[in-house]
């Protein structure tokens, strides 16, 4: 009598599978190499994803279930998608192109809106990279005392100094350096904009990230410090089974070995 019907291990089998999407992700998320931002987009879009698939009525018995999962779920994407998308842009297997699609998959014509969002407000954080590289560099240069000077460019000072009746003295190394800066800002592409630009690495390459980035840094050099800052956050502080779990606390060999 308490045998299960065939309906039931149908429903049981579907369960599994479900269920499975959600072990993959946690098991990507508990790696004791504590895997960091670049990898989040790409899991929790398969989350976000399995649960839009599922509420929508297929599975019936499901459906209660994953309406409360899913608004849970949506109060933290909300908050972090932003931040970690931007990460997932700067993984050169994903780039724009990827948080495009996955955009595409979750909100269909409205897709747009969210990316320009993301792309905006990740154009905006390099510009305060690129201000404070800025500042630091001249910070340096006016530390740095140079006093040997070219004769013909002493002569010319000299002669600077005695025209006090056309305009007083008037150096134009510094006015030239500055015309050179705003002239090289509007001509050229911003370090993120050639980043963006280039192809995308073969999706599933077994790549070390930050190892990229730091090789890129002296083409990539403001983009780099970015990239390194936002990918250094770690997905998860405690381990999956500490969060999960209502019993004591698990030591895993790997944990206890140390």
């Amino acid at each position: 009598m308490f045998a299960l019907s065939n309906e039931e291990w149908r429903n049981v089998t579907i369960l599994c599978k479900f269920l499975k999407v959600f072990y993959d992700v946690t098991c990507v998320f508990s790696d004791s190499n504590y895997p960091t931002t670049n990898l989040y987009f790409r899991g929790v879009w398969k989350v976000h994803k399995i649960l839009l698939y599922t509420v929508k009525g297929l599975y019936s018995f499901l459906t209660p279930m994953v309406k409360q999962m899913q608004e849970k779920f949506n109060k933290y994407w909300a908050e972090y998608s932003l931040i970690l998308s931007c990460a997932a842009i700067l993984d050169p297997r994903y780039k724009l192109n990827y948080v495009q699609y996955c955009f595409n998959t979750i909100y269909d014509i409205h897709a747009s809106d969210f990316v320009e969002t993301i792309l905006s407000n990740l154009r905006l954080l390099f510009d305060e990279y690129v201000k404070k590289s800025k500042s630091t560099s001249s910070s340096l240069a006016g530390s740095s005392n140079v006093s040997d000077k070219n004769p013909i460019d002493s002569g010319l000072d000299e002669h600077n100094d005695n025209s006090t009746d056309f305009g007083g003295y008037f150096d134009e190394s510094d006015d030239y350096k500055r015309y050179l800066n705003e002239s090289s800002t509007r001509s050229e592409k911003s370090q993120l904009n050639i980043y963006l630009e280039e192809l995308e690495l073969e999706l599933n390459s077994q790549i070390d990230i930050l190892d990229y980035w730091t090789k890129s840094s002296v083409r990539y050099n403001d983009l780099s410090l970015l990239a390194s800052d936002l990918l250094a956050i770690p997905i998860v502080t405690v381990a999956s089974e500490s969060t999960f779990s209502m019993c004591k606390k698990v030591i895993t060999p790997l944990r206890s070995s140390l």
